[in-house]
């Protein structure tokens, strides 16, 4: 997650998408075929064989896929395997590869709006995230139903190999939807929010993994009462990452209020001034600046540096998306044992305290409709997304990258310690879209986060960030209002 800064919410470029089309009758093309190949270093055997026919159909020609992570990332040398394979499978075929984390965003929000998308994105689709439901309103993404609807060389049809977590974000279910039970995006992976901790330090301290906010201040107060000896700290916490800041605040006002309450904030109307439970999130969680439990330097610490630094050992606990381990793997030394657990529950909170935050990314192609400036070979984009879900692949991501697999059958990584059982505990209960899915409305990302972030740096007070955030969103409200 890049820790771009945000800009005014009245000149965000995502108020330009236009509102109200109607979305184009679904394209139904023959499912995607596969080969298998070894390339990079990375075997891609395993693949599931298509129908004849409709393998027949795919030819080779350019195609633009979205990347998380760039060269040498092993991210990115995983994603450039499946590329890969295609190129040798399908003479002719030439992968590019563009960077599609939150510093693009903006910018290729932009391309879609003006004709020029990705063929294979990210980001374009989740059934728990407002802030995307324009693409497939408008006609932007694909249907790509029909080709769930094929079956796989195991005698699956391909949309029952996926789990129901990852089901619960891809297949649409909204309230009211003109396309129910439609898949707009393809998930590839999932990601869970969890507390990441140094598992040799909470031992020689006599810790365990606290399960309350209660229990969780009383380890804080453990671990910082000796950080003049050990010079570890309790938290770990990017300043300048505004919407890492946030992670706090969103979980804290899910355990304090509840989903539905926080919701009616930043979907609605309501105001976090109304609702009492607001205020007293943010005085618990001011409660980790207030007694100096943020690691040292963490004011300018960017998202990279602050987890490099919790690697080093200067805090104990992180709280970050499972990718953490794939995203620093370079730099984790090789004796370091981390463990992860979830957000501590709220005694008296009125949200769902075993409620889970995370979310399945997803794999969105282009509407040759809506594409200008080349023609979207669909049946190859397709292949290039059927291929990241293919077991083989989800295994090495689970073994090689710490994924947790989208796909039935695949065993969850076996680290960091704890993982699998967050991964069941997700599985049992529900899981909320991280960040409410506001990351994909920069204008609403600035009006909800950058408050909780000027908390965090001693800028205000918690009564002062609940009068931020309520201007914040009026100002975003009158925008959003004059553009629906």
């Amino acid at each position: 997650m890049n820790d771009a800064r945000r800009g005014s919410h009245l000149t965000d470029p995502g108020f330009l998408r236009n509102h109200g089309l109607t979305r184009r009758d679904a394209l139904k093309f023959g499912a995607a075929g596969g080969g298998a190949a070894l390339l990079g270093g990375i075997s891609m055997t395993g693949y599931s064989a298509p129908h004849l026919a409709a393998q027949e159909e795919i030819t080779g020609g350019p195609i633009e896929v979205g990347v998380l992570q760039e060269d040498p990332h092993p991210w990115f040398k995983h994603a450039q395997a499946i590329g890969d394979s295609l190129e040798a499978d399908f003479p002719g075929t030439e992968v590019k590869y563009t960077f599609a984390n939150t510093a693009s965003d903006s910018a290729r929000a932009l391309r879609w709006q003006n004709g020029d998308p990705l063929d294979v994105d990210t980001g374009r689709w989740s059934n728990q995230a407002p802030p995307t439901w324009d693409w497939p309103n408008n006609g932007f993404i694909l249907d790509l139903t029909p080709y769930t609807e094929e079956t796989t060389e195991s005698g699956e049809i391909w949309a029952d190999t996926f789990t129901e977590s990852a089901r619960s974000f891809a297949i649409d279910t909204r309230a009211d939807s003109a396309t129910p039970g439609a898949w707009w995006g393809i998930p590839y992976e999932m990601t869970l929010m969890l507390m990441h901790y140094n598992v040799t330090a909470f031992e020689e301290l006599g810790l365990t993994p606290p399960t309350t906010w209660a229990e969780f201040l009383d380890v804080c107060a453990a671990i910082d009462a000796v950080s003049g000896d050990t010079g570890m700290k309790p938290v770990c916490v990017s300043g300048p990452t505004d919407v890492y800041c946030g992670h706090w605040w969103d979980r804290m006002t899910q355990r304090i209020v509840g989903r539905e309450g926080v919701e009616a904030v930043v979907y609605g109307d309501a105001r976090v001034a109304d609702d009492p439970g607001f205020l007293l999130a943010a005085q618990e969680i001011a409660k980790l600046p207030e007694n100096g439990w943020f690691m040292e330097g963490f004011e300018g610490a960017d998202f990279t540096t602050a987890q490099a630094l919790f690697f080093q050992g200067k805090a104990a606990m992180i709280h970050m998306g499972t990718w953490l381990s794939s995203e620093m793997k370079d730099v984790i030394p090789e004796d370091y044992r981390m463990g992860v657990f979830d957000f501590p529950q709220y005694e008296g909170g009125a949200g769902n305290q075993s409620a889970m935050f995370g979310t399945a990314a997803i794999w969105s192609v282009a509407n040759p409709e809506k594409s200008t400036s080349h023609e979207v070979n669909v049946p190859l984009a397709v292949e290039y997304v059927r291929r990241w879900t293919d077991p083989a692949t989800q295994e090495r991501g689970a073994s090689e990258l710490s994924f947790i697999p989208a796909v039935k059958g695949v065993a969850p990584p076996t680290s960091p310690a704890g993982l699998d059982v967050a991964v069941e505990q997700s599985a049992e209960n529900e899981t909320i879209i991280y960040y409410y899915g506001i990351h994909w409305d920069t204008a609403l990302w600035a009006a909800w986060y950058q408050p909780v972030q000027a908390l965090f740096l001693g800028a205000t007070t918690p009564e002062g960030m609940i009068e931020m955030i309520d201007a914040n969103m009026d100002e975003y409200r009158q925008v959003r209002d004059a553009g629906a």
